[in-house]
């Protein structure tokens, strides 16, 4: 029967989650209410700990009703339960599209949650049904060989158990169990994608028969090899830290093409909705050696120089000044400290970011920054400290005992 089939994957799945704190990203839809339901009835043989969160999109009036059904059912069989609404962020991100932006900070809030409660893991009611719909969906938007892999089953903290049970399996388990989930009436609204794909186009390929099953898992596979490949391939060239990433330059220009282009949409796709003409556009970009920026959506640049390529927010070169009051022996910000002592202690002080026009002795600063190989992103990030309109110190460049700066952690004089 397909309410023991779908008893005996999820148990098999579950097994390897022995003895870990779970959260369950719970819509109170037939999916994840089969997957808290079964988790709560098994946690005392795996010895599984669950907690529920619901994410209240905003988006339509039942919203607030789902969210009572999840909060009483969590209630009912003492679960731990958090709910979060996101229509904020959703509205203010104009980067992407509705759809994306509720994906991108649903996720954001989840793991946070994860990383805040001291989960081991975030499960997701994910089916084999939804990895198909995924493929033509992927397909329909617009993708590339490599990015129509699927749904991962694992991915850091975030784990899908069911993507080997079906709708079918998931429908025989909720109505064995007289369970009665939610329904989300945008569901048959296909003014989204998704739902196009789910009621149009599935059903007329099962009608055709189910043989192309087959080929779309097989075609996920080969992606997923070939995504593996590019990331082997590219993994050295790329870093992380904080909000923004660091290509080495020199590693990237040796790449072929094609790899450069995986990269940079790898890269892009943390930050903004990526498409290809802004990988093209960022390719012809890249042409020449001296450097230089260019402006990327969501508010972030990316930027050539002479070791590095950097994707960031505008924000973080934007000009900045503070002053330094007399007897001020620290100045603190958000990007750095800087301690004064010595004949600095009682002068008033400007500390800021480099002009145009700026000279340090008598030469253009712009020039000792390029003659000693500083990065673009440095420069700007500088600290410029004037003492009457005269500058006496800048970051990198000139030392003195009196005047110490802590960047990240960093400290020099």
């Amino acid at each position: 029967m397909m309410h023991l089939l779908f008893e005996e994957i999820l148990f098999k799945e579950l097994e390897k989650y022995k003895n870990n704190k779970i959260l369950v990203a719970f819509s109170g839809g037939k999916d994840s209410l089969a997957l808290l339901d079964f988790l709560n009835k098994k946690k005392d043989i795996l010895h599984i700990f669950a907690g529920a969160c619901y994410i209240n999109h905003g988006l339509r009036e039942t919203a607030l009703r789902d969210e009572i059904f999840c909060r009483d059912y969590c209630n009912k069989h003492s679960i731990e339960f958090y709910t979060f609404n996101i229509l904020q962020e959703i509205f203010n991100d104009k980067s992407c599209g509705v759809e994306s932006a509720a994906r991108k900070y649903r996720y954001k809030y989840l793991l946070e949650l994860v990383y805040s409660k001291n989960y081991d893991y975030l499960f997701t009611a994910h089916t084999y049904s939804d990895n198909i719909e995924n493929f033509f969906i992927d397909l329909y938007t617009g993708t590339s060989i490599y990015t129509i892999s699927g749904i991962m089953e694992e991915n850091n903290k975030v784990i899908r158990p069911m993507l080997n049970i079906t709708t079918e399996m998931v429908n025989a388990y909720i109505n064995y169990n007289n369970l009665i989930p939610v329904y989300d009436e945008t569901n048959s609204d296909i003014k989204y994608v998704r739902n196009r794909i789910r009621h149009k186009l599935i059903p007329v390929l099962y009608d055709c028969g189910a043989e192309f099953e087959k080929s779309v898992c097989r075609l996920q596979k080969e992606s997923f090899k070939l995504k593996e490949y590019f990331n082997k391939k590219t993994q050295y060239a790329l870093k992380y830290i904080g909000n923004f990433a660091v290509i080495d330059k020199d590693i990237f220009l040796q790449l072929e093409d094609i790899e450069k282009e995986f990269l940079l949409g790898k890269v892009f796709s943390t930050f903004f909705r990526v498409s290809k003409n802004i990988i093209n556009e960022t390719l012809i970009f890249f042409r020449g050696s001296y450097s230089k920026r260019l402006d990327l959506p969501n508010g972030y640049m990316v930027e050539q120089s002479f070791r590095n390529i950097r994707i960031f927010p505008r924000s973080m070169v934007e000009d900045f000044a503070y002053k330094k009051e007399v007897a001020e022996n620290i100045l603190k910000t958000d990007d750095f400290i800087i301690e004064f002592s010595g004949v600095y202690l009682n002068k008033e002080l400007t500390i800021r970011n480099r002009r145009k026009g700026d000279k340090l002795k008598n030469k253009k600063l712009k020039d000792i920054f390029i003659d000693k190989h500083i990065e673009l992103f440095d420069r700007d990030r500088a600290v410029v400290i004037e003492d009457n309109g005269l500058i006496i110190w800048v970051e990198n460049i000139t030392k003195n005992n009196n005047i110490s700066i802590n960047r990240n952690g960093k400290e020099h004089g």
